[in-house]
């Protein structure tokens, strides 16, 4: 059983992917890592693990922005930048395997924490959405 109506998929994988690759341009200086494991455990990311239609509609930029402000106080970790694309890889890989395996995301960036996304980005990043979970899902175990 799939997290929530197809309908949502295609908004939330790539705002997830456009707002993890954005929040370097909009919260200079930030861990871009720190940022990607606190929004996978946050409020608002639990919404979108059911398709809640108010987050699932933010625009990426916004969302980002409500996050920092709402649930981090507006201070974040500053840090590294991750690199090139694999921000936004990583953001619509979450998305897509959440949805796919209807698992809670608080529970997914434990199970699959961001070193295992660095390691499968390089063989996967050019497959499908669905070639690229459906490997990793094998890689996890789960």
């Amino acid at each position: 059983m799939k997290a929530y109506d197809e309908l949502y998929l295609s908004d939330i994988v790539d705002n997830q992917g456009e707002a993890f690759l954005a929040v370097r341009d909009e919260f200079s200086g930030i861990d871009e890592k720190w940022f990607i494991e606190k929004y996978m455990q946050s409020h608002v990311r639990a919404m979108l693990d059911i398709g809640n239609i108010k987050f699932a509609n933010m625009p990426s930029r916004e969302l980002i922005k409500w996050f920092i402000a709402e649930e981090c106080n507006n201070e974040y970790k500053h840090g590294e930048e991750w690199g090139g694309f694999i921000p936004e890889w990583a953001g619509k890989i979450y998305a897509m395997y959440q949805w796919e395996h209807n698992v809670k995301s608080k529970d997914l960036i434990k199970m699959l924490p961001l070193s295992k996304i660095e390691e499968a980005f390089p063989a996967l990043h050019q497959a499908s959405w669905e070639s690229a979970v459906d490997k990793i899902h094998g890689l996890v175990g789960a």
